[in-house]
């Protein structure tokens, strides 16, 4: 195997206003080492969103009012480990579209429990 080494460091500033605080601003600051030539800019550029493209859409589902996974704070390991399996198991599963938000499929399946262990039973993860 060969060595591969850091051939760009990429910093990326973001601003942002939270809607629950109009007028406050924001901001982050990340760091990216990559073995890519810092010449290609462009395509450093896309990678660091396509990095964060996937925590962003997974973020949203999670940061639903359903799941407040954030809220949760567990003293041992193995219950926070279990439910946040638990989770992404039916994230990978529970359907949904345009028309039925991820609260709404939550509470239907809340309300019908044969439909519910049905899902668990016979789905397929989506992908």
């Amino acid at each position: 195997m060969g060595i591969i080494s850091a051939r760009s460091v990429v910093k990326v500033r973001r601003e942002w206003e939270e809607t629950s605080q109009p007028g406050e601003i924001h901001e982050s600051i990340r760091h990216f080492i990559s073995s890519v030539e810092a010449e290609r800019d462009r395509y450093l550029g896309c990678a660091v969103r396509g990095h964060w493209s996937i925590e962003n859409r997974n973020h949203h589902k999670r940061d639903d009012s359903v799941w407040q996974e954030d809220r949760h704070r567990h003293r041992r390991v193995n219950i926070a480990q279990n439910l946040a399996l638990t989770r992404n198991a039916l994230l990978a599963i529970i359907p949904s579209d345009e028309k039925h938000n991820l609260p709404s499929l939550i509470a239907e399946y809340q309300d019908d429990k044969t439909r519910a262990i049905n899902l668990i039973l016979h789905a397929k993860p989506i992908p």
